[in-house]
């Protein structure tokens, strides 16, 4: 009896340190492929990896603002002196990019907060959806409304009596359908077309300068 007590409990302390001194089962190895399965699972959930660039987003999910500018000036800078009627009086070039879905037309005006209110230097509308820019002294795109300044359907070029800066905005309207308007082109004044395409503007875009007489 007293043997076999001696082997039984040989045999349970071989047990004991075999199970105190084995390696755990879940080693570096197994620990890093287990951190790449969840990775793997991460990024199947997400639909892309998850170091995935700007370039491997589909065309379609992005989306850039609505943008006004202009190689003759930029935001917040001065207006030249040639789109001036201190110059030549031309209008400037503009060009627009990130145009909203569903655009159809699109209108331009030109305005500055004078002394006795809100005035309008250009009100241009029913400009094709496909237009991405006007060129200086554009003529033949779109059609001319009546300015602040009139009685000429065209660009009226900047001629503060100052003293000191004025600020001139240039917004261009993305409209989800053509305005109605005044049959007459010199009915159609700049709070005309705003009236007109409230309801149907999808997105505007601005840019401001300043010039001082």
């Amino acid at each position: 009896m007293r043997s076999i007590a001696r082997f039984v409990s040989t045999g349970v302390l071989a047990a004991f340190a075999a199970c105190t001194t084995a390696p755990p089962a879940t080693d570096a190895a197994v620990l890093a492929d287990a951190a790449t399965a969840a990775d793997a699972a991460v990024a199947t959930d997400a639909g892309a990896p998850a170091d995935a660039s700007p370039a491997d987003v589909p065309g379609d999910l992005v989306t850039a603002p609505f943008a006004l500018t202009s190689v003759a000036f930029t935001n917040g800078g001065t207006l030249p002196v040639v789109y001036t009627c201190d110059g030549a009086g031309h209008s400037p070039p503009l060009a627009w990019t990130g145009v909203p879905q569903g655009t159809t037309e699109f209108a331009v005006t030109m305005t500055t907060l004078a002394r006795d209110g809100l005035k309008w230097n250009w009100v241009l509308f029913h400009v094709p959806g496909s237009v991405r820019s006007l060129a200086e002294q554009s003529a033949g795109v779109g059609t001319n409304g009546i300015t602040s300044d009139g009685p000429a359907l065209a660009y009226s070029p900047p001629c503060s009596q100052g003293p000191g800066p004025m600020m001139y905005t240039f917004t261009v309207y993305a409209l989800s359908a053509s305005p109605t308007l005044p049959a007459q082109a010199r009915q159609v004044t700049g709070a005309v077309l705003e009236g007109a395409i409230a309801a149907i503007t999808l997105g505007r875009a601005s840019a401001t300068v300043t010039y001082t007489r």
